[in-house]
């Protein structure tokens, strides 16, 4: 059996398509030490899936926080480098996997330090800066953008992470099904604004929104004509994207690539202050291959009423059912393996 460690950390954007390329190499034979944070997402996550040994650090982000943190952060560092190290060696770990966030440095170079063969996925359309880091020492980087022309550089597309489970019933008319998604944490501005914006068009609607954990109470009102379910978090996405006509949504990579790969269109709602604001660029590659129409939030509300009422009245909707996939994300994992296969044969 081979021995790989698995790592990402925090939010679902990392963690999902980690999952879905974990799910592929334990139908093939190999072992899975996946490392991450003490996030409540991943407690929830790993409890369902219990062949997968789940390791937890006490890590927290480095971007972005106060002095205190960024101290507490590089006096962990070193802490858990050494503790990665002693994993490689006592599992007999042949590579490790890193698919972005602040963890993914102490084990980056862990695996380095260890000479063990380094592999990066990058979700989204700029590189983040542990990845950016570690990508001078991996042996290959998988991308679900098309973001360099390096021969290391592999656009491969968004690992799935396919659940198993059956929804809960969804009720069905002849009504137009919209899907409201904040991503995994939820969205403010999607919770307030979009129930709002859909009341301006006076027509019955099928809603399913989620909101993220803890937020129910912040999502706005939506009127009589709108039959709306709320939900906390959402396991089997999935389901949901095939149910609906289009959707609504932030633009973490993993959220894109899912609907995207369903046939499904979009209205892209970037988070402002995402990180070297990836969410927009995200976005824009999707709103270039005709897969969505981007909508930023410092834009009036009046005119998301518009774009939704364009949509709907002329079919735009429709349309984008037809429009395939600008990459096939259901092929990434099995991509990523054989090439990590390929490499490992090799020796």
């Amino acid at each position: 059996m081979k021995n790989i460690i698995i790592c990402a950390a925090k939010t679902g954007g990392h963690i999902f398509p980690a999952l879905g390329f974990a799910k592929e190499a334990l139908k093939n034979d190999y072992k899975i030490t996946f490392l991450g944070t003490n996030t409540d997402l991943e407690k929830k996550i790993f409890q369902q899936n219990e062949n997968i040994d789940f390791i937890k650090f006490e890590l927290d982000g480095f971007r972005g926080k106060s002095i205190t943190q960024k101290l507490i952060f590089l006096i962990k560092l070193p802490l858990i480098f050494f503790q990665v190290i002693s994993i490689i060696i006592s599992r007999k770990i042949s590579s490790v996997v890193c698919f972005g966030g602040f963890i993914t440095v102490p084990v980056g170079f862990a695996s380095i330090i260890s000479l063990r063969k380094l592999y990066l996925h990058e979700q989204n359309s700029v590189e983040g800066s542990s990845n950016r880091l570690l990508s001078l020492f991996a042996k290959k980087m998988f991308t679900a953008f098309p973001i360099s022309e390096n021969k290391k550089y592999f656009f491969i597309g968004n690992p799935a992470n396919t659940q198993n489970k059956k929804g809960i019933d969804i009720h069905q008319d002849d009504n137009l099904n919209i899907l409201v998604t904040g991503g995994s944490q939820g969205a403010d501005f999607i919770n307030k604004n979009i129930p709002v914006a859909l009341n301006t068009l006076n027509i019955k609607l099928n809603v399913i929104h989620q909101c993220g954990l803890g937020k129910v109470q912040n999502v706005s009102n939506y009127n009589q004509e709108i039959n709306a379910s709320i939900f906390e978090f959402i396991d089997n996405l999935d389901e949901y994207i095939n149910w609906c006509d289009f959707a609504i949504c932030r633009c973490g990579a993993g959220t894109l690539s899912e609907i995207s790969q369903k046939k499904r269109g979009m209205i892209m709602i970037p988070l402002p202050k995402s990180i070297d604001n990836h969410q927009y660029f995200n976005a824009l590659f999707y709103e270039k291959n005709n897969q969505g129409k981007i909508f930023q939030e410092k834009d009036s509300i009046d005119r998301l009423s518009n774009i939704l009422k364009s949509i709907i009245d002329e079919n735009i909707y429709e349309d984008w059912k037809e429009k395939e996939p600008p990459i096939d994300h259901s092929s990434a994992a099995s991509l990523m393996l054989s090439e990590i296969h390929k490499d490992n044969a090799a020796i």
